[in-house]
């Protein structure tokens, strides 16, 4: 029994191992996962909440600098004026593909060096659920490492940027 539990952590480990091995891609999922899940809080906005909603995803997704861009960039294109219209009701939302690592390495972030992988992820942004005219493009953030004491995932949108094909 002894050598048994001494050679079950090595087949664990093991396995594991040769699990990682045969994944083709590099990353861990839960910085797919966090990205994704990020692009999603972004575009789900709707002109009864949305001041709760940027304020969720500030928390929860972007630095400072990545919210004041965020929402400076949709003050811009006038979708800010929309949702404070209750006459144009608008409801945002967002069909996402599989993101994938463009650039990785260690960047400067303020006054500090971060680990920072940038993830392009496809979208679809459906205005009032009409996606048939959905305009397509993709989504690419910084996802910066961050210390878990701040949140609790570890990671951080640092810049966010949108480029729909029209």
């Amino acid at each position: 029994m002894n050598r048994l539990k001494g050679v079950l952590p090595a087949v664990v480990m093991l396995a594991t191992v040769q699990a990682e091995a045969a994944n083709d891609t590099l990353h861990h999922l839960p910085l797919f996962e966090f990205a994704n899940g990020c692009v999603v809080k972004a575009f789900e906005l709707n002109y009864g909440a949305h001041e709760r909603q940027l304020q969720e995803l500030h928390v929860e997704c972007l630095t400072d600098p990545a919210y004041r861009d965020w929402r400076s960039s949709l003050q811009r294109v006038g979708i800010l004026d929309q949702l404070k219209s209750p006459k144009a009701a608008l409801v945002l939302a967002v069909n996402t593909g599989p993101g994938r690592v463009t650039q990785e390495g260690v960047k400067t972030v303020g006054n500090l060096k971060r680990y920072t992988a940038t993830v392009r992820t496809p979208v679809a942004i459906v205005f009032n659920g009409n996606v048939d005219r959905a305009p397509k493009g993709y989504v690419e953030t910084d996802v910066i490492r961050v210390q878990q004491k701040n949140r609790i995932s570890g990671y951080a949108i640092h810049a966010i940027r949108l480029s729909i094909k029209n």
